[in-house]
């Protein structure tokens, strides 16, 4: 059986799958504002698709390192090499968040009336 090690830096498709998770994650965006929130955009699909890439590639150029860290913050929380929780607050905010909305679908999504 031939194991292919993806995403090893010394292979030469990586670059190739790293192009191709771009892709499929503009596409996702394009997707969801296109068809799902039925959002009137310039090019329609593809070209919702095109910007989604550029802007993606702006924001893995000039932030990746800082989004990183703060994930990596957020799964483990420490100040130093004190460890603050052994909580990952990702998987809590995750949780809650889907808890509240599932509980507001069962509410028919009323609003409040102060």
């Amino acid at each position: 059986m031939i194991s292919l090690p993806l995403a090893a830096p010394s292979e030469p498709w990586t670059i190739l799958v790293d192009i191709l998770f771009f892709f499929l994650a503009s596409a996702a965006c394009a997707y969801y504002f296109y068809y799902y929130k039925r959002k009137d955009l310039l090019g329609k699909f593809w070209g919702s698709t095109f910007v989604a890439g550029i802007g993606a590639l702006i924001v893995f150029a000039t932030f990746q390192t800082y989004i990183r860290d703060i994930i990596m913050w957020l799964m483990s929380p420490k100040i130093g090499s004190t460890q603050l929780s052994n909580v990952n607050l990702v998987a809590i905010f995750l949780g809650g968040f889907i808890a509240l909305y599932i509980m507001n679908r069962i509410n028919h999504n009323k609003e409040r009336r102060d």
